[in-house]
């Protein structure tokens, strides 16, 4: 029998840890598109999320927010 993980709200689960719209931004190639964000070195990391739903209830979010979207290729 396996346990449901308790349900995280989207602005928790992005800004809990001391994240800001800033430090976040979308990468977008003619076939995916990938959130990513810097942490406090300027270092940039893609921020894999195995839960459909909260990934695509982040990227909305942050949408919404204004985060920055970066095309490639």
């Amino acid at each position: 029998m396996s346990k449901k993980s308790p349900e995280i709200s989207v602005d928790d689960f992005l800004f809990a840890n001391g994240m800001r719209v800033e430090d976040y931004f979308i990468e977008q190639t003619p076939v995916s598109e990938v959130l990513c964000y810097k942490n406090a070195a300027g270092r940039k990391f893609d921020l894999l999320i195995d839960d459909e739903r909260l990934a695509a209830a982040a990227k909305a979010r942050l949408r919404q927010l204004g985060v920055s979207v970066v095309k490639l290729g």
